[in-house]
Formats: C-alpha cells, sequence, structure tokens
C-alpha cells in the first residue's frame, strides 16, 4: 500500500481526518477505510516522479523542523490539533509559493475523491443520501454486450500486416475503419482493456480506474490542471460528452494560414467532416433538456446572449431522467463511440485488435518506419513482448502520448511535444432553492458562443455540465472542511456554467528518460483575461436564471449573494484578488490538442498534410496531436476528420 514510511502515514491520516472530520453518521468521516484507499489511489498513480513528490509532501508535512519555518508551528502535521491542521492548510492552500499551493490541491483532490466518488460497504454513502443521489442505477434487462473479437497474445509474438495502428480512439478507431474496409490488413494495438456495457459499474471512483487514462490520476506537472482523458479500446470516445461539434470556419481559416496547408478550409475536409458525422449519426434529437438545461437557457435568452443546441453522436438514449452517467460509460450502446462504429466495421472486414498493449517504440530502418514493439499483459497477469511488422505505421494515443512514443522512437524532429492546448475548463456554481438534481439528464445539450470570441476568435464557450460527486469533490473551494461537507451537501440544488477556454498560448509535452510523458503546462496573461470575462459573465447568467448564492472554485472560493446593488463588480473584485492561474483556481483539461501538428514547413511541424512524419516515411499522425490550434469546440468530430483524411490519403497512395 504506496509504500509510506510510519511518520508518512501518520501524516496521510491526519489529512484525512482534517479534510473529512468524523460525522458521527456510518461510512462518513476519515478512518482506516479512507486511509487505504487514499493509500491504494497514490500506488495506482503511474508516474513515479508524481508519486514521490506525494511522498516528498508528507514527509515535510511531518518534520516539525519544515512546519516551524512554513507555518510557525514546531510540531509534525500528525501532532496538531485539528484547529490547528486547519489553520495550516489554509496556509498552503493561500500560499504565495505554487509549489505549496499545488501539495494543497493535491492532497484535496485525493482524500476528497477517495471520500466521495466511492460508495460504503453498503453501496451507498451518507453525503449520497443526504442530496437524494442515487448512485449507480440498476442494468437495463435488456442490455446488449457486444464486444468486438480480440486477438489473444499469450507468448512473444511477432506479426505482420499492413498497417499497424497504436490508439483506437477518435484518431485510431476511424483510422482502422476506414483502412480496413478498403482491403488493408490492418492490426490495432490499444493499451487499455475492453468494456462492455455489463462492465460499467457507474460508480465514479472505479470509472476512473477503469476507463481514464493512467487511472485519472495524471495532471500537468506543476499540478495545476488535472488531465482527463479516455483508455480503453474506443479511447475517449467510450467516455466523453458525446458533443459533437464541427470546428467554425474562421478557425480552419486561422489553422490553414498557421499551417500553410490548404486542406482545412478545402472540399476534402469538409468531406471527412461529413462522412464522419454519418457514420456517427450525430443529431439533435437526443438533446432533449432537464432542469439544469433549461435554466441555462432561459437565462441566456433573459440576458439576449447567444444559446444553441449541441449535436451530439447517441441515438436511442434511455429517458433523461434515468441517464447522466455516460461519462463513465454507456449502458444502452446509445453512445455511438469507435468501438461500436468504426472498430466493429474494422473488425468485420478483418483487422485484427489487440488490447492490453503498451507500445514502447516504433521500429525505424533507413530511415522508414517498418513496425512496432510493445509489451502486452496477458489475463494471468504476465507481460509478453509483442513485435509487429507493417509497411505502415499510424500513432494515434493522443496529444500526451503520441509525442511520447515518437521521442522514445528517435524521431528528431525538435517541434515533437511542442504546441500543447489543453482547453483548460472551469466552472461557476450558483446554489437554487429549488432542486436541480445536476447528476440528472444527457451529458450536454445547450451552448452558448456569447463570450467565445473576445479576442481574434479566442475566448470561452458555455456548456452546462453533469455533476456527479467526483468533480465538486476535488473542484469545489475550500474553506475548511465544515464548508466543504456543506458545499457538498447541497449539490442537489446546485448547477453549474462550465467555461471552455480556447487557449491561444501553449504548453509542452516532455519525454522524461524513462520514456515518460510529462506535461508542462500554465494559463497565460492572454488567456486568464478571458477566464476572468467569462467568470463574470456566468455570474451574471446564474443570478438571472435565479441563484441565491453563487461561488467560485477558486481557493479560497468567492462566495456572492445576488441582488445587492453593485453585487457583481464586488464579486469581479474579489475573483481579481484572489487569481485565476497557478492552483488559484480549479481548472480540468479534458481536450488534448498539439503537440505533433500538421504543416507545410518541416521546421514548425511534425507531420505534413497526408499526416506522414516529416522525418519518417510510412509513420503517420492520425489524432489530436496533429491539431495545428486549439479547437475552440469538444474536439472529437475534428480528430475523427483528420484520421479519415489521413486513412483515406494511405489507401489512394496505395
Amino acid at each position: 500500500m504506496a509504500d509510506l514510511s510510519r511518520r508518512q502515514r501518520a501524516v496521510l491520516r491526519a489529512l484525512c481526518d482534517t479534510f473529512v472530520p468524523p460525522s458521527g453518521e456510518p461510512g462518513d468521516g476519515a478512518g482506516d477505510h479512507l486511509l487505504a484507499r487514499v493509500e491504494s489511489l497514490i500506488d495506482l498513480i503511474e508516474d513515479p516522479s508524481s508519486r514521490q513528490r506525494l511522498k516528498l509532501l508528507l514527509t515535510a508535512m511531518g518534520n516539525p523542523l519544515v512546519n516551524l519555518a512554513l507555518a510557525g508551528r514546531p510540531r509534525s502535521f500528525a501532532a496538531m490539533g485539528q484547529d490547528e491542521r486547519v489553520r495550516v492548510l489554509h496556509g498552503w492552500a493561500e500560499s504565495a509559493v505554487q509549489q505549496r499551493r499545488a501539495g494543497f490541491q493535491a492532497m484535496k483532490r485525493l482524500i476528497n475523491v477517495a471520500h466521495y466518488a466511492f460508495p460504503a460497504s453498503d453501496g451507498s454513502h451518507p453525503a449520497w443520501r443526504a442530496v437524494g443521489y442515487p448512485g449507480p442505477l440498476p442494468h437495463a434487462p435488456d442490455e446488449e454486450n457486444r464486444p468486438l473479437p480480440l486477438l489473444a497474445v499469450e507468448r512473444d509474438t511477432t506479426l505482420d500486416c499492413d498497417v499497424v495502428i497504436v490508439g483506437s480512439g477518435a484518431g485510431g478507431g476511424v483510422s482502422a475503419g476506414v483502412l480496413a474496409q478498403a482491403g488493408k490488413q490492418v492490426i490495432v494495438l490499444e493499451k487499455g482493456a475492453q468494456h462492455t456495457p455489463k462492465d460499467f459499474t457507474h460508480v465514479e471512483g472505479e470509472a476512473f480506474e477503469q476507463s481514464y487514462l493512467d487511472r485519472g490520476l495524471i495532471m500537468t506537472h506543476s499540478g495545476s490542471l488535472p488531465i482527463l482523458a479516455g483508455s480503453g479500446l474506443g479511447g475517449g470516445t467510450v467516455i466523453n460528452y458525446t458533443t459533437s461539434f464541427a470546428m467554425p470556419e474562421r478557425t480552419r481559416e486561422e489553422w490553414s494560414r498557421r499551417s500553410g496547408l490548404r486542406l482545412f478550409t478545402d472540399a476534402r475536409f469538409r468531406d471527412a467532416y461529413a462522412r464522419v458525422e454519418t457514420r456517427l449519426g450525430v443529431n439533435t434529437d437526443w438533446s432533449i433538456p432537464v432542469t439544469r438545461d433549461r435554466k441555462f437557457e432561459d437565462g441566456l435568452h433573459r440576458l439576449g446572449w447567444h444559446v444553441g443546441v449541441i449535436p451530439r453522436n447517441a441515438t436511442g438514449c434511455p429517458d433523461a431522467l434515468r441517464c447522466g452517467f455516460c461519462g463513465y460509460g454507456c449502458r444502452h450502446n446509445a453512445k455511438q463511440s469507435t468501438a461500436l462504429t468504426y472498430l466493429a466495421d474494422a473488425a468485420a472486414a478483418g483487422a485484427k485488435i489487440v488490447t492490453r498493449c503498451d507500445v514502447s517504440r516504433i521500429l525505424i530502418e533507413r530511415g522508414r518506419a517498418t513496425g512496432v514493439v510493445g509489451r502486452v499483459t496477458t489475463a494471468d497477469g504476465r507481460q509478453v513482448t509483442l513485435t509487429v511488422r507493417a509497411k505502415t505505421v499510424i500513432a494515434a494515443c493522443g496529444s500526451v502520448y503520441t509525442p511520447a512514443l515518437l521521442a522514445r522512437s528517435g524521431v528528431g524532429n525538435p517541434n515533437i511535444g511542442r504546441g500543447l492546448r489543453l482547453h483548460p475548463g472551469s466552472a461557476v456554481a450558483g446554489v437554487f432553492d429549488e432542486r436541480i438534481e445536476p447528476w440528472l439528464g444527457y451529458q450536454q445539450v445547450r451552448y452558448s458562443d456569447q463570450f467565445a470570441d473576445q479576442d481574434e476568435g479566442y475566448g470561452v464557450k458555455f456548456e452546462v455540465l453533469p455533476v456527479h460527486f467526483a468533480l465538486p469533490a476535488s473542484a469545489f473551494g475550500w474553506d475548511g472542511p465544515e464548508r466543504h461537507r456543506d458545499d457538498m451537501r447541497r449539490l442537489a440544488n446546485i448547477s453549474v456554467v462550465g467555461l471552455l477556454l480556447r487557449d491561444r498560448d501553449p504548453g509542452i509535452v516532455v519525454t522524461g528518460r524513462d520514456g515518460r510523458p510529462r506535461v508542462h503546462y500554465e494559463l497565460s496573461p492572454f488567456d486568464a483575461a478571458h477566464v476572468r470575462t467569462g467568470v463574470r459573465a456566468a455570474a451574471e447568467l446564474l443570478a438571472v436564471q435565479g441563484a441565491r448564492e453563487i461561488m467560485t472554485l477558486q481557493q479560497p472560493p468567492v462566495r456572492v449573494k445576488p441582488g445587492d446593488a453593485g453585487w457583481l463588480d464586488r464579486f469581479q473584485a474579489d475573483a481579481d484578488r484572489t487569481g485565476y492561474d497557478r492552483c488559484r483556481m480549479a481548472l480540468i483539461t479534458f481536450h488534448q490538442m498539439g503537440t505533433c501538428a500538421m504543416g507545410a514547413d518541416p521546421g514548425r511541424s511534425v507531420v505534413g498534410e497526408t499526416g506522414e512524419s516529416h522525418d519518417v516515411r510510412g509513420l503517420f499522425v492520425a489524432d489530436g496531436s496533429a491539431f495545428v490550434a486549439s479547437s475552440g469546440v469538444n474536439p472529437m468530430l475534428t480528430i475523427m476528420a483528420i484520421a479519415d483524411h489521413v486513412a483515406r490519403g494511405i489507401v489512394e497512395r496505395g
């Protein structure tokens, strides 16, 4: 269990007791059960350097001399009383030093998610019962399991094919379907496992471990943004929110100017979008609003602001009041993920699919890609080597892992890893007198672009978010344990306005000596100014919806009761004093883009218009890492359109 020393474990126990003090109700508060769960989450962190930083934090908090220097208290954190521990945590949370703020946020996220996102032994949870949250709904009796046929690899094996594809999400899945149906021999290698409807428990904590990249525990190197991405057969298309936007024409024109490629503005790309939308069955028939969406839409109309209906790649959804969990996998096969569409097409056409395969490197001979090598985890837990020899290699493992794969393989382009955009997301929360039950309803059905173009196409999109327990447990600001518990117990009456930032200024993915990617990203002043505008506008929107209290996801949270003269200006001033970046405000990324950009100039890009590497023949990139800049809209359709274009080009060139 996390290999903690006695002193580190004592500090961790004290942290659990401080963030989640016992309430007296069975299953609530800290104790051995919560401590064990937090330790298990630390064990699940895949990056050894991230685990080590957490252990160093526990060591520091257990050292009386460190606490004397940092908090003026010459005792181990574990030896302090509750009130003293709360004061110390406030000091870390609101420190002028980012590393201390990051340490506070890391522990707050781990402990609160461990507490709120898993049920107690009776299958429920005191906090769930307090708000009437039903927890996982029963499986429907008519659920269909449609597992795709997988190739079992039980010993060291070498395979041959025309095209090997690393990754099976929006990019890899589309590539596989197009190529296999065109008669190519295709092998798809997926790092995660295959899950079917009966595998989805809809327990939030279990879903993160099952279907999210690095079990949902990866974050930027500084700790400022958690990174949520899919992992498993179908990748992010299995757990995303089904939001299906094509990029605006203005953004495509910008991409063409930046990249020197006509592709993004000509008919080929529009045709690729059309083919993808048809195969996914994108529609608005199932964009049916529930309470949170109706209030959002009504507020936008009252203010005279833009409102639109979100198209979704979902068909045959159940009643909205029995849904709301598809961010944790669709039990009804309504979400048209690549597992149900393009990968099914590929399998029907003879493609071979291998899951639980972690590809270590691309084989390159005389400047040409000739295959890949990876390690497969067998059903009984053994590790065996799989070598796939292929005429063409497609990297489609996402904007974090694709650049790492290329770097590990010796592709020397200096642009690999650069140009990372994350669409940092946040929200402003409103508390209402009436019940909202924000966990119910289809994932996202209404949006507003009123503030999406604040500066040459950059700004924030408003989208209504589904809210279960994990995200507020992680993201709500912390005024102390009792106030945080009270906020969580008001969840049934809370609705949020989600802010999706189109970020202009990039970060970078660096591949360490151990071959692992590390994400370096901070919000720039340019982009933070757009978040600032969005926060104020979201508060105004919640007020006109009838919220009696509004709070930011900052640390500490800015709280206001709208209605008094000048309330909005006071709210803005308080939010400005708190700040919007570098662990001062809860930000999260659901969309990772860039790092292996398309472009005409090899000095400024990684792949050309066909998706082929400037440096290695026969190596293609077909995922979000090929993005020229941020898309400003949920990127799934654009990733798929790029993959469709890349795959069809491979077919046409033979």
